[in-house]
C-alpha cells in the first residue's frame, strides 16, 4: 500500500504542455490535449490537491486551478519538466507513446521516487508498439487484430486494409485501402516500412473501454462508441458517445480484466480499444485493437457518464485506499472533438 500522502500534483500534458516546443503543433492534438487536462485538474482541484502544468507559449490556454511554467522555444522542455518532478508528491502523465515520450516521462518519476498515477513501465512498453503489443496478446490468446509489416503481410486475409503507424496514437495518419493493390502502390509511393504497420479493415463498432486498472485487476467506468470518419481514405476521430455500449458491460469487464492480468504494472486509467462485430443471427465478437496505458479522451465526459469525480476513483484505487465497493452510473454523454 502506498503510505506518502499526495499533496502537489504535476498534471503532465505532453502536447499542450510543451512538448512539441520545437515543432509545429497538431490543432487536433491540441484541441484533444486541453479536453483531457482540464478536465482531470478541475477534477482534481475539487479534491484539494495543489497542481502544476507546463503550457507551451503558442498557446493561450491558461488554467486558473494551477500554478502554470510557460515552455519556450528555447527551452529543454526535458529538463523543465524534471525539475516539476523534483518539487511534487505525484505525477500524472498524459502523453503519448508515439517516440517513447510516454515511457521517458514515466522514467523521469521512477528516478525521482514519485508517485506515478498511472502505468509502469513494463505496460507502456507492451503496448508502446501495435505490433509488439499483438504479439503478445496473440501468445496470450486474447482476441486481437491480425497486424502485420509490408515485408510478412498476408494479402488473403481481407479485401480491405488500413495502414497505421506502429507507435502512434488516436487516428494520426491511419488510412484505409480499398484493396491490396491501392495499400501496394501507396508502399511503394512511401517510406511506410519504416514507420507503419497493416491491419485489416474489420466491419464493425469501434468502440473503447474506460477502466481503472491496478495489480492485475480492472474496475470499469464506461464502455463507449467511438465516432470515426474516413474521408478520402484518411481515418478522422470525430468524438465519442462515453457508454454508448453500455449492453456489452460485462463482456468488456471480462475483455478488461484479461488485459489487467496480463499487465500487472498497468496501474490507474487504462483505454482499451476494440472493435465490436455483429453477426445477422444478433452474436457478435469483440477484437481488441489496442490498449493506452494512459488518459484517454473519454475522460473529459466521465463526471457526468459515471456520477461521480473519476480522479477521486482512480487516486483511491492506486493509493489502495479503497474502502467499500462503489458504482459507477452508466449514463450516455456525447462529445464532439473540434478540428481546426
Amino acid at each position: 500500500m502506498q503510505s506518502k500522502p499526495i499533496k502537489k500534483i504535476f498534471v503532465c500534458e505532453f502536447i499542450t504542455g510543451g512538448g512539441l516546443n520545437h515543432h509545429e503543433l497538431n490543432s487536433s492534438l491540441v484541441n484533444e490535449g486541453l479536453l483531457m487536462r482540464d478536465a482531470l485538474l478541475k477534477d482534481l482541484a475539487s479534491l484539494s490537491y495543489e497542481l502544476y502544468v507546463t503550457i507551451d507559449r503558442r498557446l493561450e490556454c491558461h488554467n486558473a486551478l494551477a500554478h502554470t511554467v510557460h515552455i519556450q522555444a528555447s527551452h529543454d522542455v526535458w529538463s523543465e519538466w524534471e525539475a516539476i518532478i523534483t518539487q511534487v508528491d505525484a505525477v500524472w502523465l498524459i502523453a503519448p507513446e508515439t517516440d517513447g515520450y510516454l515511457e521517458k516521462l514515466t522514467s523521469l518519476a521512477v528516478k525521482h521516487q514519485k508517485i506515478i498515477i498511472g502505468c509502469g513501465l513494463k505496460a507502456i512498453d507492451i503496448c508502446r508498439s501495435k505490433l509488439s503489443s499483438y504479439r503478445f496478446f496473440k501468445q496470450h490468446e486474447i482476441n486481437t487484430i491480425e497486424t502485420f509489416l509490408s515485408s510478412n503481410w498476408d494479402k488473403t486475409l481481407s479485401s480491405k486494409w488500413v495502414a497505421k503507424p506502429d507507435d502512434g496514437a488516436g487516428c494520426e495518419d491511419t488510412l484505409f485501402f480499398d484493396d491490396a493493390t491501392q495499400l501496394m502502390n501507396w508502399i511503394a509511393d512511401s517510406d511506410m516500412e519504416h514507420t507503419h504497420v497493416i491491419q485489416p479493415y474489420i466491419e464493425g463498432v469501434p468502440a473503447s473501454i474506460s477502466c481503472i486498472m491496478h495489480k492485475g485487476h480492472a474496475k470499469l467506468l464506461s464502455c463507449n462508441k467511438q465516432l470515426v470518419s474516413i474521408e478520402n481514405n484518411v481515418f478522422g476521430y470525430q468524438g465519442f458517445l462515453v457508454n454508448g455500449m453500455h449492453k456489452h458491460w460485462e463482456h468488456f469487464a471480462i475483455l478488461a480484466n484479461k488485459v489487467a492480468k496480463l499487465l500487472p504494472d498497468a496501474s490507474g486509467y487504462v483505454g482499451i480499444d476494440v472493435i465490436v462485430s455483429y453477426s445477422g443471427n444478433g452474436e457478435f465478437e469483440i477484437t481488441l485493437t489496442e490498449v493506452n496505458p494512459r488518459l484517454t479522451t473519454t475522460y473529459a465526459a466521465l463526471r457526468d457518464a459515471t456520477g461521480l469525480n473519476p480522479a477521486k476513483l482512480i487516486i483511491d484505487i492506486v493509493m489502495e485506499r479503497v474502502d467499500q465497493p462503489w458504482h459507477v452510473a452508466r449514463n450516455e454523454v456525447y462529445m464532439e472533438v473540434a478540428h481546426v
